[in-house]
């Protein structure tokens, strides 16, 4: 019976499989915060006018094409336009889920008083 060595690269490996543990559990941990991003004064902006279309009593059958710059986007190329509406919907995930957390603990302090 041949007896395993464990070397160097042995317990490199391992430490490095266990901080990919850690980092995923911290991150998911970090992503569960309601302020864990902080946003640009633009970004700012344009989470008030999500705020301002998710409270509405309106179905908005696409909200991105409710939050996107006209003058803006009137000026790009078509890859730089895709890449504007990627960039804006994946905000735009980001603001709604803000958004429903945050309203989710107003909702909760509601319910205590």
């Amino acid at each position: 019976m041949r007896k395993k060595i464990k070397g160097k690269l042995y317990f490199l490996a391992r430490d490095a499989k266990s901080r990919m543990r850690n980092y995923n559990k911290e991150k998911s941990v970090f992503e569960q915060l309601p302020y864990a991003k902080t946003f640009s004064a633009h970004d700012q902006e344009l989470y008030e006018r999500v705020c301002k279309m998710l409270l509405s009593d309106q179905v908005i059958i696409n909200p991105i094409q409710e939050l996107v710059d006209k003058k803006v986007y009137s000026t790009l190329s078509l890859e730089a336009k895709q890449r504007y509406i990627f960039d804006l919907s994946e905000k735009y995930k980001e603001m709604k889920l803000r958004f429903e957390r945050e309203h989710e603990g107003m909702n909760a302090m509601s319910n205590i008083v």
